[in-house]
């Protein structure tokens, strides 16, 4: 459970970062969300000094910015799934009506993302009337926005520490310095492992010059996206949630949208990834340890067979 006073201190810090968007907000909320009463957030009260971290905030920034630059190469190696569910909300905050879309993913080396359906179930949905192709019905948004390229773009203010389920971490929050027609940027709160200094969450939304950014059909800005852990080293969505509400002539019925992604598949023949980086690293020490290796086993008048692997000719040595 996180502690009360670092939640709401991470609560007023989204809010801050929230307001500076110029287009309305809802609340985030674990049932059915109801509209605010104004546009206009209160101003949050001045926060209490934060544990000052093991490491300077912005050594933390520096490398978890790495870390994402990292993630935007490694997902491009990768295919996944992505379940997609539109959900009515009932007043007993259960689903009254759902469309649930599955489709398959593939992220090109220019970046580019290519959708493959996969199934697609029959729509139980009483108020929403979703006419444009399944992967248009939410905008689509950086995976990893806070890239090394993209820090200048934003300002960074630590907030402290808290419990986050089994890990604990650091929490930021984002706020971009100006905002441009042609291009989004993300305003929010981001989690950091304390441990890898890697972001494990975020919870934001992403805005322009001229509003929020969402799709045409669906009005979900604020999402609150947990990654999961692939591989050894990389953190890569894997849940995703936002709530809203539609008006239906006098009625405002509450919806969501609930996103999850899985399989993640390395690609045969993809691009190199840091991930591959120890390989290359260990090519280097062979090549520079190689012609000492063969010095030494002369000097003992050890003979090494050609083709004998590093670790083999080492112990050969050792033992002679």
């Amino acid at each position: 459970m996180i502690q009360r006073s670092n939640f709401v201190a991470a609560c007023w810090a989204l809010a801050w970062a929230l307001a500076a968007a110029p287009a309305p907000l809802f609340a985030q909320a674990a049932g059915p969300m109801q509209p605010p009463e104004s546009t206009k957030f209160p101003a949050p009260p001045p926060p209490s000094k934060p544990e000052p971290p093991t490491l300077p905030p912005e050594e933390i920034i520096r490398r978890f910015a790495a870390k994402e630059d990292e993630m935007v190469r490694a997902i491009r190696g990768y295919t996944f799934q992505k379940d997609l569910r539109i959900q009515e909300i009932g007043p007993d905050s259960k689903n009254t009506g759902q469309l649930e879309i599955v489709t398959q993913l593939r992220i090109a080396p220019d970046g580019k993302m290519y959708e493959k359906p996969v199934s697609r179930q029959p729509s139980t949905l009483h108020y929403l009337d979703l006419q444009r192709g399944d992967s248009d019905l939410l905008a689509p948004t950086p995976f990893f926005p806070l890239t090394t390229a993209m820090l200048p773009k934003y300002e960074i203010i630590y907030g402290g520490k808290q419990p986050l389920d089994e890990l604990t971490a650091y929490f930021f929050t984002i706020k971009p310095r100006a905002v441009e027609r042609a291009h989004a940027y993300f305003s929010g709160v981001v989690w950091v492992d304390v441990q890898d200094l890697v972001i494990v969450k975020t919870m934001g939304k992403w805005v322009t010059e001229i509003g929020d950014v969402t799709a045409s059909d669906l009005p979900f800005t604020v999402f609150e996206t947990y990654r999961q852990q692939v591989g050894k080293n990389l953190w890569f969505p894997a849940y995703a949630r936002s709530d809203e509400n539609i008006q239906s002539g006098n009625l405002s019925v509450p919806i969501r949208v609930i996103i999850k992604w899985s399989d993640f598949t390395p690609v045969e023949g993809a691009p190199v990834t840091d991930s591959r980086v120890g390989l290359k690293l260990e090519a280097r020490f062979i090549a520079r340890v190689a012609p000492h290796l063969w010095q030494l086993a002369r000097t003992r008048r050890t003979h090494i067979k050609p083709g004998l692997g590093l670790t083999r000719a080492l112990a050969n040595l050792a033992n002679n």
